[in-house]
């Protein structure tokens, strides 16, 4: 009888060199979630090191991670702060503790943090290798770490470090292409084509739309000023947001005011409105993703919205702030056909989906904001 050849299967870090991101982040939490899968772990947290600040400034955290903590802890803090996560800094090699409830119960956790059951972290030297510029942890895996376990960090991180480098470079030079398209355009030039397109939309613009998109551009606007975008991004943002519906003019006004619930095949041409506004958008070199914007605002990191069923990293940063913002003021607000659920459900929905259809990071930035935010509060009558 023949023997059935192994099918190959490829290197973990060879199929990272082959995915494309928008943001920094998505590359760090891609290359953490990797380092986790490898391991067999269950937790894990990439995090970068100022040498000369002796600082550490959290990174990313492993995907398991956002079901135990939020995201918005303080996000630098001395290395003589850092206990367990610093111990592989502070001795430049890989460190393990196992069994680390029992043996390390005087280093106790900040409030909040994820339980810990055993730990093992590695430092990331710059390119000559003499300096420490980041710590990659992983833990709670179901059995030991060990000197082996080491090693094969090690390994990763000696592949991997060049290959996510290359991801970011690849990300600075198309923002800075954009910035470079941005000087090389005038003002007026810019204004110019934004007015022309928006003025397509006036003749079939719908009172609801109006102000969803006036109200969704505020509140995108103050998760971009507590993301700390850059201000580039975060005028493109406001500039998208606004518009975000702008596809609606090719809808018929009937279905977009029409008093009882939509037929599913009235749903459907509904849904349309995402690829007709950013079609407008095709042909125009403006430095902003607006057409993506417009495009991507219904889709869900999990792959289940529309119109492509994008997956997380596919999505641009400003379309996942969109979905947020758009998801909370749709449901806090009526509609022809029914009465608002309100922002106390439009919360708890968000909420549930934080780690499935958003992005976590998105919610909990949006969630201080509508706490705290009283020009908010007042908007969506919280009592």
């Amino acid at each position: 009888m023949p023997q059935l050849s192994a099918v190959p299967v490829d290197n973990p870090i060879d199929v990272f060199s082959r995915e494309s991101f928008l943001t920094e982040r998505d590359v760090y939490q891609y290359f953490i979630d990797l380092i986790v899968t490898q391991t067999k772990s269950e937790i894990g947290y990439f995090h970068l090191f100022d040498h000369e600040k002796d600082e550490i400034s959290l990174g990313v955290w492993s995907g398991k991670v956002f079901d135990q903590c939020t995201t918005t802890h303080v996000s630098h803090y001395p290395l003589r702060d850092a206990g367990i996560w610093a111990d592989s800094i502070r001795q430049g090699r890989g460190i393990y503790h196992n069994d680390y409830i029992n043996l390390h119960h005087r280093n106790q956790l900040p409030e909040g943090h994820f339980p810990i059951t055993n730990h093992l972290s590695a430092p990331i030297y710059d390119n000559d290798n003499k300096i420490v510029i980041g710590v990659v942890g992983i833990g709670n895996r179901p059995f030991d770490y060990t000197e082996t376990d080491i090693q094969n960090l090690d390994t990763m991180l000696l592949q991997g470090w060049p290959v996510l480098q290359q991801k970011l470079d690849e990300i600075h030079s198309f923002y800075s292409g954009r910035a470079f398209l941005f000087k090389q355009k005038k003002p007026e030039d810019l204004l110019s084509e934004m007015i022309a397109t928006i003025g397509k939309a006036l003749e079939l613009r719908d009172e609801y739309t109006s102000h969803h998109q006036s109200n969704v551009s505020l509140i995108c606007d103050k998760i971009a000023e507590g993301l700390d975008l850059p201000k580039q991004q975060r005028f493109g943002l406001k500039l998208g947001s606004s518009i975000h519906d702008i596809g609606k003019i090719g809808i018929p006004s009937e279905l977009l005011t029409k008093s009882n619930r939509l037929h599913p095949a009235e749903f459907e041409l509904i849904k349309t409105h995402a690829e007709i506004g950013a079609n407008l958008f095709k042909g125009h070199e403006l430095p902003w993703a607006i057409e993506q914007m417009i495009e991507q605002h219904h889709e869900r990191m999990d792959g289940s919205g529309y119109p492509k069923g994008l997956l997380g990293q596919s999505i641009c940063m400003e379309a996942r702030i969109i979905a947020v913002a758009d998801t909370f003021d749709a449901i806090s607000s009526d509609r022809p056909y029914r009465f608002a659920p309100g922002p106390k459900k439009a919360i708890e929905i968000l909420k549930k989906e934080r780690t499935v259809k958003f992005d976590p990071y998105i919610i909990d930035i949006f969630l201080e904001v509508i706490e705290s935010d009283e020009v908010l509060r007042k908007m969506y009558s919280f009592e």
